[in-house]
């Protein structure tokens, strides 16, 4: 549904942006029959089967070469494939085509040189398009928001963090999409999900068990593999053992962290996208799965779960109405033996963008997700957060080079916090997604700091010069080692609470109206119990 937007959105630039198709040289017969192939391939663009309309695009293109709008569409089908080098190539000719660019080329081209990672390019293209775009234009708020992403992945790229990528190999990893990643707490078994022409099948349609109503790929089938250890290496992956995998989708979330079942996705002409749980038996195979109850799964689209330790609570992905977004991320608490009404976890962690993706770690108070509506690098990144005095910190970004210009959205971290098994589009994949791992042994912010937090929070207490509280001082706390800024405003008793990391130094302003006051204050973290750093100031 929301890839279904993206696609109708740049369909309705095609009108705007399209210039009169030089046809001369097509005889009448091509002429018909092109028009009829035009709508067929908008047509499977809109549906989202790139390859079919790329297809009919490319057949157009070899009897009319200067068909502007078939050569656009050509670029659209290649950049949804992420096959950004032909991308390009179509891209020029299409300018070729049109005598020059258009507003909306412009746009394409900066996309195009964000996805390969030219970012000076893309920030100047970016900033081109909205020299000439309508302001108040959905168009318009998106380049100044991919400006953003550009000059953040530029700053984070020039501090990489401290980690080792492997891919995992073609034993698990294939040219097609393998993604949701979920390591069994021994670290022996990993448990995924992929689109490949194995997935399980009808007699009839085995090996060709293609999503017709979608976007045209394979099913999802789970796999899995099992580390060896007297070889040092994991087994060939093979589909899941038991009744989980159908002839429809089924993904794996999450395996629960004691490895005695997993969430499973699933989407058949029963259920359009909810939660499943699945039970593993004594002989390695899993139960058919289960939908969960009316509580979390609604009429709207459910994706992504993740349990705590202790089955308490349960986080998960939902659509439904009342929502921030399009994807928010939810909890549910355990009732008896179901789940009581979720509660949307707020404007700290959801955006008005997507979420797609959430785990919690097994202390029960560290949330990481994916998210496209934080700032980040580019596409979807990975995020954490801690829940700190009653609150969840403003999430931090994960940083490069785990997260890229590109999509990284789902992954599971082993029990000891050293490795991290991540679904990615790194440079050296075998195709689309792929599994890696990657050593985060050397990385604090993800190795470090689950039994005693790593955050803060900043106490804020403002008075004015009669000695009485404060209402309405924005509050500004600036990291000086990454320049982030994590803001509040005081209440009617003058305060403010922030949660930070620790152990840092920050530069915090208070301003209301013309006044303003800044001090650099350094947070050192308390052994044993959360730290609470009071700043009282007169303004």
């Amino acid at each position: 549904m929301k890839k279904l937007l993206t696609l109708l959105v740049f369909t309705a630039w095609w009108a705007a942006s399209t210039a009169q198709t030089d046809t001369t040289g097509v005889s009448n017969l091509d002429a018909a029959l092109n028009a009829t192939k035009m709508l067929s391939a908008e047509h499977e663009f809109i549906k989202g089967n790139m390859r079919g309309a790329l297809t009919l695009y490319r057949e157009i293109l070899s009897t009319d070469a200067m068909n502007f709008k078939a050569q656009l569409g050509e670029a659209e089908c290649y950049y949804n494939l992420k096959k950004y080098a032909d991308s390009f190539h179509s891209l020029d000719k299409a300018v070729r085509i049109n005598g020059g660019k258009t507003p909306e080329l412009t746009f394409f081209y900066a996309k195009c040189y964000h996805r390969t990672g030219d970012l000076d390019r893309a920030i100047s293209e970016y900033k081109a398009f909205l020299k000439v775009a309508k302001k108040t234009s959905y168009e318009a708020e998106e380049a100044a928001k991919f400006i953003k992403e550009c000059e953040f992945a530029k700053r984070k790229m020039a501090q990489p963090v401290d980690v080792t990528i492997t891919n995992m190999g073609e034993g698990i990893n294939s040219r097609l999409d393998e993604y949701a990643p979920s390591i069994t707490s021994d670290g022996k078994t990993l448990i995924y999900t992929s689109r490949r022409d194995n997935t399980t099948s009808p007699p009839d349609k085995a090996g060709k068990n293609i999503d017709v109503k979608g976007d045209y790929k394979f099913f999802e089938d789970i796999y899995i593999s099992h580390y060896e250890a007297q070889h040092g290496h994991w087994s060939d992956c093979e589909n899941l053992p038991g009744e989980v995998n159908t002839v429809f989708h089924d993904g794996v979330l999450s395996v629960v962290p004691d490895g005695s079942g997993i969430y499973v996705y699933k989407n058949n002409t029963e259920n359009a996208g909810d939660i499943y749980f699945s039970k593993r038996q004594d002989d390695g195979t899993y139960k058919a799965a289960e939908l969960l109850p009316k509580t979390i799964n609604s009429s709207f689209f459910e994706s992504s779960a993740s349990q705590t330790a202790d089955g308490s609570k349960l986080y998960f992905i939902s659509e439904r109405q009342g929502g921030l977004g399009l994807g928010d991320i939810y909890v549910a608490s355990k009732v008896g033996t179901g789940w009581g009404k979720p509660v949307n976890l707020g404007e700290m962690i959801n955006t008005k963008g997507d979420e797609k993706f959430v785990f919690i770690h097994p202390n029960g108070k560290t949330l990481f997700f994916a998210s496209n509506g934080h700032l980040g690098l580019g596409s979807y990144d990975i995020f954490k957060s801690e829940f700190v005095n009653g609150v969840w910190t403003k999430p931090l970004n994960l940083g490069y080079p785990i997260n890229t210009v590109n999509e990284e959205s789902t992954f599971s971290l082993t029990q000891d916090n050293a490795l991290m098994y991540i679904s990615a589009e790194y440079d050296d994949s075998y195709g689309e997604r792929d599994i890696y791992k990657i050593d985060v042994s050397r990385y604090p912010a993800l190795s470090a700091g689950y039994e005693t937090s790593i955050y803060a929070q900043l106490l804020c207490v403002i008075v004015d010069t009669n000695g009485k509280p404060f209402k309405g001082v924005k509050i500004a706390a600036e990291d000086l080692d990454t320049g982030d800024v994590f803001e509040a405003t005081t209440d009617k008793m003058g305060y403010a609470r922030i949660n930070v990391q620790g152990n840092k130094t920050y530069k915090v302003t208070a301003t209301k109206d013309t006044k303003t006051f800044s001090e650099e204050v350094t947070i050192e973290m308390r052994n044993g119990s959360d730290t609470v750093h009071k700043w009282e100031i007169r303004l």
